[in-house]
């Protein structure tokens, strides 16, 4: 219990620096502060052990909370403001239940999915059981030059536990991914309304894809996460010229470069932004080389280190060749239900609101199409052989879909609303019941022995 207290401590300490860098208190800040306490662990890590420290858990914990602890003098936390109408409390009723189930299935089950048994689990145990990086070996260094934020993040919390803990490490990165809700909403939010951050958020919860991965071990909704993030501070730029904002976009950026080599993508996505702003008067010049900068310093020196010791930035372990170049992919988020339920239809609604939206100027629309259709397009070309790489940009996509549901409900009056409300409570009932079930996985077996041993868990989740 001592090790999930420090892992929980370690992951808030993070939120004093957020409220002080925002100026404001709330789940922005919640958010913000997740990166900063994640981002600030595992890059002194990496840095302990590429200038040769060993890492040890008292090596990394002390410099980590004497960086975090100043920012708590004479702060007082203060609790993001709850939902004031029945209809948001049953919504948040909702998320929370879902989240439940997603954290439940994250800290009862040991690792068991392909990648992250066969990628981030044993890169962690090595580093774990060596205190130091995997080396590089050339050319042939595929899987050791994938971003390790998240298997690093499982490395601490094995330090902290004193062995291996999957069940913590799971637990540590399943919050990550859980941190797309509230991004989703506050997106959303800046898009229309409040209403629209909460549809958004319940949007992203309903999708099969998002119950089927959240709790997964793997670093696609990790990433997802910073990405949005990115994306909200984006938005703040431009609404509010502050090169602060710009700065974090841009720590986030790298953040999620960190996370997954994929993100890279999102550097000239932000850097078109911030031009765009320049130009149009909204940004000041030196926000786009300072926000740069700050994706430099979050993820540069991973990327460096890949080139002197392999010989390359990015490993080429995409089957590009398998990319599928059809219809059916194209129009993915309606061809598979299985994957992505009504929310589908709900994106695809999203995307052609926002772009009328933004033809119109709303620069809302503007930046999340910005931020998703060139990343779909790199998708359908280079990796559309699995849809699962969609999860990367999913909750801004829902926050298109939020707003499109927010303004299709002011659309149909207030008269007309108790006419609905019965239905549409029942209706989220059902899905609601749905993504629970999904979010629990082996539900019999645990079922039949809810307190199982370690190596009972193992056996069932490798049966197959």
């Amino acid at each position: 219990m001592i090790a999930w207290l420090l892992v929980g401590l370690t992951v808030a300490a993070g939120y004093g620096w957020a409220a002080r860098l925002l100026r404001e208190q709330g789940w922005l800040a919640v958010m913000l502060g997740i990166s900063i306490s994640i981002g600030a662990l595992t890059l002194i890590m990496v840095a302990e052990a590429l200038v040769g420290i060993p890492l040890t858990l008292a090596g990394i914990t002390l410099p980590y909370f004497v960086l975090m602890l100043p920012a708590w003098w004479k702060f007082r936390p203060q609790i993001p403001q709850l939902p004031k109408t029945w209809t948001e409390r049953l919504v948040l009723l909702v998320l929370l239940l879902i989240a439940g189930a997603i954290l439940f299935n994250g800290a009862y089950w040991p690792f068991y999915r392909a990648d992250a048994v066969g990628i981030y689990q044993p890169t962690a145990a090595a580093i774990f059981q060596t205190r130091a990086l995997v080396p590089l070996t050339g050319a042939d260094s595929l899987y050791h030059t994938y971003p390790i934020l998240i298997p690093l993040t499982y490395t601490y919390a094995y330090l902290a536990a004193g062995w291996q803990n999957e069940y913590l490490a799971k637990a540590s990165t399943t919050l990550l991914s859980l941190a797309c809700l509230p991004a989703a909403y506050v997106l959303g939010r800046m898009l229309h309304s409040p209403r629209a951050g909460w549809l958004a958020a319940l949007v992203l919860a309903l999708t099969p894809f998002f119950g089927a991965w959240a709790s997964a071990g793997y670093v696609d909704l990790p990433m997802a996460f910073f990405y949005t993030l990115a994306a909200i501070f984006a938005l703040r730029v431009w609404e509010s010229g502050q090169t602060r904002d710009a700065v974090i976009a841009g720590a986030l950026i790298g953040l999620a470069a960190w996370t997954k080599n994929a993100a890279l993508i999102g550097v000239p996505l932000l850097a078109i932004w911030l031009l765009w702003g320049v130009i149009q008067k909204r940004v000041m010049g030196r926000a786009l080389s300072l926000s740069l900068a700050a994706c430099a310093a979050a993820a540069g020196g991973w990327y460096v280190r890949n080139l002197v010791g392999a010989g390359f930035l990015i490993p080429a372990t995409a089957w590009t060749d398998q990319a599928q170049h059809t219809l059916d992919s194209a129009l993915v988020y309606l061809t598979h239900p299985e994957n992505f339920g009504a929310s589908g239809w709900l994106i695809v609604g999203g995307i052609g609101a926002g772009l009328i939206a933004a033809r119109h100027g709303n620069t809302g629309a503007r930046l999340i199409l910005l931020w998703t259709l060139p990343f779909f397009a790199a998708w359908w070309l280079f990796v559309s052989y699995d849809p699962r790489f969609l999860l990367l940009f999913l909750p801004p996509l829902c926050a298109l879909a939020g707003d499109l549901l927010a303004r299709a409900w002011d659309w149909i009056g207030a008269a007309w609303h108790p006419r609905y409300r019965i239905v549409l409570v029942l209706l989220l009932l059902m899905l609601t019941a749905q993504a629970l079930a999904r979010a629990v996985e082996f539900k019999y077996d645990l079922l039949r022995a809810p307190l199982m041993s370690d190596a009972a868990k193992h056996a069932i989740v490798y049966r197959d």
